[in-house]
């Protein structure tokens, strides 16, 4: 191939157009298509006896209340009851972020969690956290298709997640789901959903069954004998492809 030498000129043009063809090539930021974040406050709250997963607990709606904007879930044992807190959003919500800044209880057999499911059915479902309540420094991330096949992710904190705020997040697109911690990814899952699927917010802390055991004496060895799962911001960002 034979040398070609350009002026000063030339080259400044040259550069140019090999920017525009390098642009132009490249796929485009879709910023147009992220909606504003929205606040998730409008709740079904659940009441009754739970036992998916042979799990333990009542859920009562009083045991779920606002403090200011902060949504609390309280969890205690009255007698051989064991009482506790889930509310579900009464819309359904499409593509984009789904974020929880939440502070997790701890305990022996508590099962605190922040997720989203389609529940009309079930399936499929994003665990945005859960944090066994007597392992305090793991939090999982798992994706659950329509078979219930599950893809999961962890991340440790030797410092412990719990009885502190993080934000725990996915973000899902039509053809992935990203999970994050406090803004930094920890996994991937490729997954396209069903047409017409969407999403319900949930928070509830679960009382024993399969996962994760069942609680004892030490779950409330608190000083009022509750433990409290605390969320100060849930929103939605929506993206549209």
């Amino acid at each position: 191939m034979s040398a070609v030498l350009l002026r000063p000129g030339r080259l400044i043009v040259a550069a140019l157009a090999a920017l525009s063809l390098l642009l132009l090539g490249q796929p485009q930021a879709h910023a147009a298509s992220w909606g504003a974040p929205q606040t998730v406050n409008s709740w079904n709250t659940i009441s009754g006896r739970w036992t998916a997963n042979n799990e333990l607990e009542t859920y009562t709606p009083g045991c779920v209340w606002y403090e200011g904007d902060t949504l609390v879930i309280k969890t205690y044992k009255s007698g051989g009851t064991y009482y506790s807190g889930r509310v579900e959003s009464k819309a359904l919500y499409g593509y984009g972020t789904y974020s929880f800044t939440a502070n997790m209880p701890n305990g022996q057999g508590l099962l605190p969690a922040v997720w989203a499911a389609y529940l009309n059915p079930w399936l499929p479902e994003f665990d945005a956290a859960e944090i066994v309540g007597q392992n305090p420094n793991t939090v999982y991330q798992t994706s659950h298709d329509t078979n219930n096949a599950q893809t999961q992710f962890s991340k440790t904190n030797g410092a412990g997640w719990t009885n502190a705020y993080h934000r725990y997040s996915f973000t899902w697109w039509p053809d992935h789901i990203d999970f994050a911690v406090d803004g930094t990814i920890t996994g991937t899952k490729w997954y396209t959903t069903p047409p017409g699927v969407g999403m319900h917010f949930i928070v509830n802390t679960a009382v024993g069954g399969t996962w994760p055991g069942n609680p004892n004496d030490s779950t409330w060895a608190t000083g009022d004998g509750a433990r409290y799962l605390k969320v100060s911001s849930i929103t939605y960002t929506p993206y549209t492809p």
